[in-house]
Formats: C-alpha cells, sequence, structure tokens
C-alpha cells in the first residue's frame, strides 16, 4: 500500500511531500516518523483513502453495537451493513471487512488493515476480542468518542462569536476605508491645513487601497481560497496548535486537553486488558504534540525498566502532583482504569472551565477592540469638519 507523506523540514522551514510503500498505516507512520522532521500527515493512495474520507467512525460504531447487541455476530452485522449502505465506498470497505473476515482475520486486524479506523478504535476491539465481550469495547470507544468530541465542540463554540465579531469589524473598517473614506478625502482637498496628522495617514491608506481595487480584490480572494485550502486539508488545527504550544501560558491550556484525551485513550485500552505499556504504544498515535510524544516515550521506557507508574508519570511529564497521587492510589488498590478515568475527566473539566473563563474574557474585549476599532475610524474621517466649522465660527 503507497502512502503520501507530508513533512516539515525544522531545518529549511519548508513542508516537503513524500511517497512511500507499507504494510499498514500504522507502520506508515513508525517510516515517516524515522526520516526525521515533524510529520504532518499520512495519507493512503489507493481505494482506502476514499474509504476513510466517507466513513464516520462513530455512527458505523454504534450501528454495529446495535447488531451485535440484537445477536448478530460479526460477520452478519457486516453483512447487514453492507446491505443498507448507500454509498459505493462505503459498500466496497464492508465487502473488504468480510473478505478479510472468511480468511479467518480477527475483526480488529481486518480494521486495521483497511487503513479507515483510528488506533484507538481498533485497540478497543482487540481488547473485546480478548476478553469476548465487543459490545462492551465499542460502548467504552463511544464514551472515549463522546468525551473528545464534547470538548471540540466546546472549543470551537467558543472560537465562533469572536471570529464573527472579528470578521464584522474588519469588514466594516475596510467599508469605511474603500467607500466611505474617499468622499471626505475630495472634501478635505480644499482644507488639507485642517486634516491631522492620523487622519492624513488615514485618507493615504483609503486612497492606495481605491487606486487598487482590482489588486486588493485579487489579494483577497487568494486570501480566502487559501484560508479554505489550510482549512480543508486540517492546516488551521496545525498552525493553531504550533501557535499556542509558542506560548507558554497558552500551552499549558492546551495540555489540559491533550492529557484528558491520553487519559481518556488509556482508560479506554488498559479496561479492556492492555498492559500499560502497550498502552502507552498505542497512545503514541494519538499526535499530542512533540513534547507529550516524548513524554509517552520515556514513561513507557521507565514502566519497561520496573519503575512505578505514578513516578514515571511523573517524570515525563504526564502528571501534575494530584494526578501523580492518584496513580499511586490505583496502584495500590487495583482500581486504575477507574483512577484513569478519573484523572481524565479530571482534566477535561478543567479545560472546559478554562474555555469558559477564556470566552467570558474574550468577548467583551473583542467587542471593544472592534468598536474602537470603527469608531477611530470614524472620529479621525470627521474631527477635521468640526475644525473647519470651528474656524469658520
Amino acid at each position: 500500500m503507497r502512502f503520501d507523506l507530508r513533512i516539515f523540514d525544522i531545518e529549511l522551514a519548508q513542508v516537503t511531500s513524500r511517497t512511500l510503500d507499507a504494510p499498514d498505516l500504522p507502520a506508515a507512520r513508525a517510516l515517516a516518523a524515522a526520516m526525521g522532521g515533524a510529520v504532518l500527515s499520512v495519507r493512503p493512495l489507493d481505494g482506502a483513502r476514499n474509504h476513510a474520507v466517507r466513513l464516520d467512525v462513530a455512527p458505523w460504531c454504534r450501528e454495529l453495537r446495535t447488531l451485535l447487541d440484537a445477536g448478530m455476530t460479526v460477520v452478519e452485522a457486516l453483512e447487514t451493513l453492507r446491505a443498507q449502505a448507500s454509498d459505493p465506498a462505503r459498500a466496497r470497505l464492508h465487502s473488504d471487512l468480510l473478505d478479510t473476515l472468511h480468511q479467518g482475520l480477527a475483526l480488529s486486524e481486518t480494521m486495521r488493515r483497511s487503513a479507515v479506523f483510528p488506533q484507538m478504535l481498533i485497540a478497543g476491539v482487540k481488547a473485546g476480542e480478548r476478553t469476548s465481550a465487543l459490545v462492551g469495547a465499542l460502548d467504552d470507544y463511544l464514551r472515549h468518542h463522546d468525551l473528545l468530541a464534547a470538548l471540540r465542540r466546546r472549543a470551537v463554540s467558543a472560537a465562533i462569536y469572536p471570529t464573527m465579531v472579528l470578521a464584522l469589524g474588519v469588514a466594516i473598517a475596510g467599508f469605511l476605508l474603500v467607500v466611505v473614506a474617499p468622499s471626505f478625502a475630495v472634501l478635505y482637498a480644499e482644507q488639507p491645513a485642517a486634516v491631522s496628522g492620523i487622519t492624513g495617514v488615514v485618507l493615504a491608506a483609503s486612497r492606495l487601497l481605491s487606486e487598487h481595487r482590482p489588486v486588493m480584490a485579487g489579494v483577497m480572494a487568494s486570501m480566502l481560497m487559501a484560508a479554505a485550502w489550510a482549512w480543508h486539508g486540517g492546516w488551521h488545527v496545525r498552525f493553531g496548535s504550533m501557535l499556542l504550544d509558542s506560548i507558554g501560558p497558552l500551552q499549558r491550556r492546551l495540555d489540559e486537553y491533550r492529557l484528558a484525551m491520553l487519559y481518556q485513550s488509556l482508560a479506554l485500552m488498559f479496561r479492556g486488558g492492555f498492559a500499560i505499556d502497550e498502552a502507552l504504544t498505542q497512545c503514541g498515535s494519538l499526535a499530542l504534540g512533540r513534547r507529550l510524544d516524548a513524554g509517552i516515550a520515556a514513561a513507557r521506557t521507565a514502566v519497561l525498566s520496573g519503575g512505578r507508574v505514578s513516578e514515571a508519570f511523573g517524570a515525563a511529564g504526564l502528571a501534575d502532583d494530584v494526578s501523580r497521587r492518584l496513580l499511586a492510589v490505583g496502584e495500590r488498590s487495583g482500581n486504575f482504569d477507574r483512577v484513569l478515568q478519573a484523572i481524565a475527566q479530571r482534566h477535561a473539566e478543567r479545560f472546559e472551565t478554562l474555555v469558559e473563563r477564556a470566552t467570558r474574557v474574550i468577548e467583551p474585549l473583542m467587542l471593544l477592540g472592534v468598536a474602537l476599532l470603527v469608531g477611530g475610524l470614524v472620529l479621525l474621517l470627521y474631527m477635521p469638519i468640526f475644525d473647519i466649522a470651528g474656524s469658520l465660527g
């Protein structure tokens, strides 16, 4: 199977594209990581890519879980899903899964070979196969998915209103500069002494924009196209993560979300029978950022060397004092999956609280900034009129 790679070369400060052959998606990610640089994306170049675009994993899991809970076997459930699939690509996916199952392989292995399903789901299904509790494994993954989806929705909802306010403010300011300000420039041409320095700068910027409207329209169209391309390719997420990681206080806020994802994933796999070192290996595919990925690798090495989980996580920067104490309690009591779930919930609640507080602060500040921008432009345009009226009086 061929894969398309996009790698950011730190030394050259540029993004390069490569192709490689690998048996499956995890192997392709491992080979890409060994090449050096920051791996931005790994995408299949064959039919699996089409499947990945069309398949929404969470509803698929809910449908499969319902059929299995009704008493169907895995083969019967997949045949039912194939029969009701309206998308040809989705029907082909189910056919491929069934063909692999008929070869005697487990469901988790067929899902892994398809290069469509996330590693957490594959790990959960594999754990469910170990314990003969596939329905429970799907329930665990759906709870995992719902928690992370709720956090993402909360963050996106918090960002929508400030973005709309900022876009409206920029649009109004652009209208004032391109449409309104030129009329004032003609009026003030007969009274240049009444125009202050700042107002002169605004009128000069307005004149520049008005004289090069086709160029500015082209620039705006290019920016919109670039923004749409970045959004479609997921670059807005990567750029936002890089920006937040470069600012210490914001990085710590983002880490609350990443740690919630990490501990929720660990709880999912540990509950299904994975050892902690196996679970950490699977969590390496979560793409939590270079720093946390290095922490996961360091914690796994410490655990394999015989160290305690609480100490390993603390030394690797994956647990604060409270989380480390909770992990120590889980080691003593044996309820390690509950402790991992509690830590995940703790980080999720802290992230939600931070988003709520940030929203309460950012929204009024954004409104104030837009009001000052638009009001300042209007005031600068009208101030010479007041000066002229005063001189005539």
